[in-house]
């Protein structure tokens, strides 16, 4: 089972999946007429804590050993959701979007993404693995520790390449034609992505 979690502004979310709202995600989800099914969180960002009166919510203390987010993902999994859609945790504070990148990590048995308006970024476990010509243009791949690569069918093929954490060689590849062929050995980060349009 799929639901989203959004977590704060998040303009291209997904409308045909039940959602979690996370602080002022509840907000932005009613912004987009999509009432969550549930909001958690210590609600320090809302604007206007009424909508809060329409839904079952769980409230958090402020002083807590997880994030909001943590938490939404946390319960998502207690309810059997197996697929998970993160929202609006790229766009401020980076503390709080690097550890919603560990949960990528955390439960790696699972699907979860991170997504915005440029990007989507999850966890490729090792395996073979197929990334398809969409309407992200590029593709990056990152080594949690390190990892042996093999890719094909995009502008920059490797071949039995050693891709340690801190080696950036892998950034901003492409699709070639319909689709690439991912081949890892250990857990890596897939982000696909666009260049944001300023005109």
């Amino acid at each position: 089972m799929k639901i989203g979690i959004c977590s704060a502004l998040a303009n291209n979310i997904d409308l045909s999946i039940d959602y979690i709202g996370v602080d002022r995600g509840v907000e932005v989800l009613l912004a987009h007429n999509k009432t969550p099914i549930y909001a958690i969180g210590d609600f320090d960002s809302i604007n206007n804590p009424d909508v809060l009166n329409q839904i079952e919510v769980t409230r958090l203390p402020t002083r807590k050993d997880v994030t909001d987010t943590h938490a939404a993902v946390e319960y998502a999994i207690e309810q059997g959701y197996d697929e998970i859609d993160i929202y609006g945790v790229t766009g401020g504070r980076l503390d709080h979007f690097f550890s919603a990148v560990c949960l990528l990590e955390k439960y790696a048995n699972l699907k979860i993404r991170i997504i915005d308006d440029q990007n989507i970024i999850q966890l490729l476990l090792p395996g073979r693995h197929l990334v398809n010509k969409d309407q992200y243009k590029y593709f990056s791949l990152f080594a949690l520790d390190k990892s042996y690569l093999d890719i094909t069918g995009a502008h920059y093929p490797l071949n039995h390449y050693l891709l340690y954490r801190y080696d950036p060689l892998c950034v901003s590849n492409q699709v070639k034609d319909d689709q690439a062929v991912i081949t890892t050995t250990d857990k890596i980060i897939l982000v696909k992505s666009n260049d944001i349009k300023l005109f």
